[in-house]
């Protein structure tokens, strides 16, 4: 193929670029053979051979990982891109990946002041890569950072590197493999001749057997139509060229990045670029279409099903109408357990507010929170003199970003930007809260249907004749009574239980259970899989399933197309071509998987496997790793010890980075009073992660099960472990700040030390601090910590029987994260 036949083929933001070390020799960099020879010129006598890996082996044996990578470093520190190089930062590639150890690439994004998102180890692959940012992945490390000088990442160079190092490996290979299924790949900086190449080509084009129909194309500098031929074999497509010529061909053809267009209509046009990309304009999606079957199948509501009048007007809206309106109307929080709709009682609120012409917004769940993007479109906002409205669905997901976001606005005299939430009850309950929840905002509780929701929604099925059309004819023929009776009775009048009992004259499992047997094989298998991972709290997309399943991509989308209508298909990343697969709810996810995945052989084997197949630069892959140390369907499910120490380890490796991981495991030991080993894994997570207030807490929980399990020694040494562990937590509070768990740990040491040794400080401090705490924060959940350990106190004090019940279990280490 000629060059500028392959400049007009592609499409740079559906490009990754794949480079060796050709690419870097242009700006001045040694090949690896010359390196190899200047390394070795470090050992007398030099070796023989040009193999850069046995070299750097020999002399990291004799002259240490240092004398190795300070001579790495000398080699390279002094380069400059040039060239094809400086111009690469003019085109939106989708991604970059190279062997190469230099910095070229990103000296040149810098000198173009364009972001780069870089990922030089397991480390940094724990963070999700932004949506429209090119994001660079360095398989063999960067010079950069080593363990040399104390990095947790290393070049690998050495042969025991690559050994060593092989998880990394696979998980970049796992992120190159989700960006060849959408896009084409150009290899640059490869010879025909280097058998390197040759292993490469192997791995990349064994692709093609999982039904990848992208294509991978070789630029060749020096071009040789006898080895060209062997490649065209393997299904790669041999151009030749080198990287100047194959940019300035796409600089002819006018693929240069250009400024994006946007909407221009009001609401979108207060947000930035980033912004229009993860949200969702209330204005726009009204004009969508409606679907009453995948409503009436207990999907939440859309923008277009509400405007349509198929959603029944809730009670509650008319207390949220009236919290809008006062000094709480800034912040909103509506929550309640899964399926009782929240979410649709959330759209229909920001639909009405629309339609006033207030600009509103939804965030895309499967995007981060843009903080600072929000903030300047507070500001945009407030220039022009206009209110907006923020819905954040299932806040859980991004909680962190939400508490910042909120204590940002509540900062302000007046916000111009408004935020309504909406959350599971229980994990709200046991949540730290933004201050600004409380002080300005206002909480909507949904339960079951109240009396004129049952009312509304029986007169719906009569008002609209295509939804009667799909009623269960039994329940037509009730009377009107009789249908309340059966909602309120029956049904408890929870909605999702009401939809489903409306639509069909059984419970909800068997209907579920049902409608599963009447899927073929494969259908089913697709089916349980995409539902435990939603169950756990993860997210599935198309990519995932492959791998999982090990299906082609042909055979993936005739299943899709046979489970219409039972799973459904969202774009998450279309610049990726990320495709996010759902079942119609969390609670049908919930049953599919309790009943489906009920085998423990079976659940060790989808943990594992997603674990092992794990892309994290994913954001919603590592939202599924974290699901499954927190959620109660994820590891928690294993029923055998080992497997659950097993399957954090594999997590741990797969996301050395990410913190929740290792905070679960040493919480596992400290509930099992295994305080050696929690004790290790807290050291080994401070080593590589550092430390943080939770991590506190444990060491000082530790001290204080020590002090209440050990043997055989005297009061003294008991009542110096409780000291210890009281330092420990003070320590924790006044170097992290007040905090509802470092408190209720203070007075839980405090209550051993009162018990024992008749020393109130410790607990009467902590209840004094939760007392402050309330005040200045207002969540109910801190009186409660507080009531407790003062009836606690009590009853040491004066044998005073407790009231209520314990604590509920918060989860510190689980959500702030």
């Amino acid at each position: 193929m000629d060059v500028h036949e392959l400049a007009q083929t592609l499409t740079p933001t559906r490009t990754t670029l794949l480079f060796g070390a050709g690419a870097s020799i242009p700006s001045g960099a040694p090949s690896g053979a010359a390196l190899a020879r200047r390394i070795g010129s470090l050992l007398q006598p030099e070796p023989d051979g040009a193999d850069l890996a046995e070299v750097a082996q020999l002399v990291e044996n004799r002259k240490g990982r240092l004398a190795l990578v300070t001579e790495v470093r000398a080699a390279l520190s002094e380069l400059k891109p040039t060239a094809g190089l400086l111009a690469l930062p003019e085109f939106d590639w989708l991604s970059i990946y190279t062997t190469n150890f230099d910095t070229l690439v990103e000296q040149s994004y810098r000198r173009h002041g364009r972001r780069l998102d870089i990922y030089r180890s397991n480390f940094d692959i724990g963070q999700p890569r932004a949506v429209d940012v090119t994001s660079l992945y360095k398989i063999h490390g960067c010079v950069s950072q080593d363990s040399a000088d104390g990095h947790k990442s290393r070049m690998l160079i050495t042969e025991s590197d690559y050994d060593d190092f092989e998880k990394y490996r696979q998980t970049l290979f796992n992120s190159l493999r989700t960006d060849m299924f959408t896009a084409d790949t150009v290899i640059v900086g490869q010879s025909l001749a280097d058998r390197h190449l040759k292993d490469l080509a192997r791995r990349v084009t064994a692709l093609r057997t999982e039904g990848v129909s992208t294509r991978i194309f070789l630029l060749v500098h020096e071009f040789d139509p006898d080895r060209a031929e062997l490649y065209t074999r393997l299904g790669l497509e041999v151009v030749h060229a080198d990287l100047d010529k194959f940019l300035l061909s796409l600089i002819d053809v006018g693929k240069t990045r250009r400024n994006v267009v946007h909407s221009t209509s009001t609401s979108t046009s207060l947000l930035s670029p980033a912004l229009v990309l993860t949200t969702v304009d209330v204005g726009h999606a009204v004009a969508l279409e409606p679907n009453v079957t995948r409503l009436f199948n207990g999907s939440p509501a859309s923008y277009a099903d509400v405007k349509q009048g198929l959603t029944i007007s809730r009670a509650a809206e008319h207390r949220m109408r009236e919290s809008f309106k006062g000094a709480r109307g800034f912040f909103h929080v509506i929550e309640g357990a899964r399926g009782v709709g929240k979410t649709t009682l959330a759209r229909a609120f920001m639909l009405e507010l629309a339609q006033r012409e207030v600009p509103a917004w939804e965030h895309k769940p499967d995007a981060p929170l843009d903080v600072e993007g929000w903030l300047a479109a507070e500001k945009r906002l407030r220039e022009t003199g206009k209110d907006g409205v923020l819905l954040v669905d299932d806040c859980f997901r991004h909680l962190r970003e939400v508490n910042k976001l909120v204590d940002a606005l509540h900062a302000l005299e007046r916000p111009s930007l408004r935020v309504i939430v909406t959350v599971d009850a229980g994990r709200w309950k046991v949540s730290r809260k933004s201050r600004g929840f409380f002080a300005r905002g206002s909480s909507i509780r949904l339960s079951v249907l109240e009396r004129n929701d049952l009312e509304e929604l029986v007169a719906l099925l009569d008002r609209r004749p295509e939804i009667k059309q799909l009623v269960e004819q039994s329940f037509l023929a009730l009377s009107r009574g009789e249908r309340l009776s059966r909602l309120r009775n029956k049904c408890s009048s929870e909605m999702f239980v009401c939809l489903k009992n409306i639509f069909a004259n059984d419970n909800l499992d068997d209907i579920l259970l049902q409608e599963y047997f009447g899927l073929e094989e494969a259908g089913q298998e697709v089916y349980r899989y995409v539902a435990a991972v939603q169950a756990l709290g993860g997210h599935v997309h198309r990519q995932l399933i492959l791998r999982l399943l090990g299906l082609d991509v042909t055979s993936l989308d005739t299943i899709l197309a046979r489970l219409e209508g039972v799973v459904f298909e969202r774009a998450v990343d279309s610049r990726r071509g990320i495709f996010g697969w759902e079942t119609r709810h969390d609670v049908i996810a919930t049953v599919i998987t309790r009943v489906k995945f009920a085998d423990q052989a079976e659940i060790k084997n989808l943990f594992f496997d997603l674990i092992d197949g794990l892309n994290p630069s994913v954001g919603i892959e590592l939202e599924t790793a974290v699901a499954l140390a927190t959620e109660e369907l994820g590891i928690n499910r294993l029923t055998s010890f080992g497997d659950q120490i097993a399957a954090y380890r594999r997590l741990i490796e797969a996301i050395p980075s990410h913190r929740t991981p290792r905070r679960r495991l040493a919480k596992l030991f400290l509930s099992r009073d295994m305080l050696p080993e929690a004790s290790n894994e807290i050291a080994t997570a401070e080593r590589a992660v550092g430390p943080d207030a939770v991590l506190q807490r444990y060491k000082a929980q530790v001290a204080l099960r020590k002090s209440e399990t050990i043997t055989l020694v005297e009061e003294s040494d008991r009542r110096a472990i409780l000291l210890d562990a009281e330092n420990i937590i003070r320590t924790c509070i006044e170097k992290y700040g007040a905090d509802l768990y470092s408190y209720r740990t203070l007075g839980d040491i405090g209550l051993s030390l009162a018990e024992r040794f008749n020393d109130y400080g410790a607990v009467d401090d902590a209840i004094a601090l939760l007392s402050q705490f309330e005040g200045d924060n207002g969540d109910p959940q801190i009186q409660v910590v507080r009531r407790r350990l003062a009836d606690r106190l009590r009853h040491i004090t004066t044998g005073e029987t407790m009231s209520g019940a314990e604590d509920d279990d918060l989860l510190e280490d689980v959500i702030h994260d």
